[in-house]
């Protein structure tokens, strides 16, 4: 019923933990409602023990020379009498399954789940405050679900204080050398015992997860900076008695316009001693915007109190976005 064959359509035997694409009676199967429930039922149903991982794609120049034989793969456990499917579907073959089948290799070095890696590939110690590419047993974490609290966690874990930033994209080159082996990395708190995750992925290595671990400087100066200012085109800071548009400071950074809204504005405004705020815009105006770190996201306000106001030190921003 089930099968899994290679690229060159040679059918994958039970002692391989290769990756195969999944054929139904000769067809490819849809992954609309397929999880890793329906994996472990077709891996058990084949003769694995279970599923190590699966994704799907037109990933073999072949798919294409095959019909597509079943959709809605849906399982509530690991047997495949828990299943219902159609022969029946809606989809294109880069909605087709591909299978790992086997048995995951135990690894028993639990302190390295979690490293960080420089640009070469070198792994950062914990004395180091330095951005770095964050690996799951030697592969990527994709940001799904990724959070402050999965950040905390996973540095804590690693025998850090906790999480100072975290961004995600293609920053090195060795990513693309690297598979993705985390997804959907979700924690309630900062405690790794409250985070879910999967090794199955929908992921591109632009959506990588890169770390900063540490504990953040605090820098002990007579005048403490000013949570937010506001400066012109040449960075001078303006005054309180300016009505003249300038670029937004978070604490040196700028602010960006996701979720940013009226509220939001004269919040701030208020907050830097304005009676409220006059408007404002988002964009690359000034060019000294460029050698500015992005410094706050998602800034939510439900009055025009800083007091209802969330947002988010880490950001998803280009300096297009940037608050003026």
């Amino acid at each position: 019923m089930f099968a899994l064959i290679d690229e060159a359509g040679n059918q994958l035997d039970n002692s391989s933990n290769s990756e195969g694409l999944l054929l139904y009676y000769g067809q490819t199967v849809c992954d609309d409602g397929f999880s890793d429930n329906s994996a472990n039922a077709i891996c058990r149903l084949m003769g694995y023990p279970g599923a190590i991982s699966w994704r799907n794609g037109q990933l073999y120049e072949i798919q294409s020379d095959l019909e597509i034989g079943l959709d809605d793969v849906v399982c509530s456990s690991d047997s495949w009498d828990s299943c219902t499917s159609t022969t029946s579907h809606n989809c294109g073959h880069g909605e087709d399954v591909h299978l790992v089948c086997g048995e995951e290799e135990v690894i028993p070095v639990p302190d390295d789940m979690f490293a960080l890696v420089d640009e070469a590939g070198n792994q950062l110690d914990n004395s180091s405050n330095s951005e770095g590419l964050l690996l799951y047993y030697g592969q990527t974490v994709c940001d799904d679900g990724f959070s402050d609290n999965s950040a905390n966690a996973i540095c804590r874990l690693m025998g850090y204080p906790g999480a100072i930033s975290w961004r995600n994209g293609q920053l090195y080159e060795i990513q693309s050398d690297l598979e993705i082996g985390l997804d959907d990395v979700v924690c309630s708190s900062d405690s790794w015992d409250s985070c879910t995750s999967t090794t199955s992925h929908n992921c591109g290595h632009g959506e990588d997860v890169h770390l900063v671990c540490g504990e953040e400087e605090v820098i002990p100066t007579d005048e403490p900076r000013p949570m937010f200012s506001l400066i012109d085109s040449n960075g001078n800071e303006l005054t309180n008695n300016s009505t003249q548009l300038g670029l937004l400071l978070y604490y040196g950074q700028t602010v960006c316009d996701d979720y940013f809204s009226d509220n939001a504005a004269t919040a701030i405004c208020r907050e830097m001693g304005y009676l409220g705020a006059v408007s404002w815009t988002s964009g690359q105006v000034f060019e000294l915007q460029g050698s500015f770190e992005i410094g706050l996201d998602d800034v939510s306000c439900s009055s025009d109190t800083w007091d209802s106001c969330t947002s988010t030190t880490s950001h998803n921003c280009g300096h297009g976005e940037d608050v003026h």
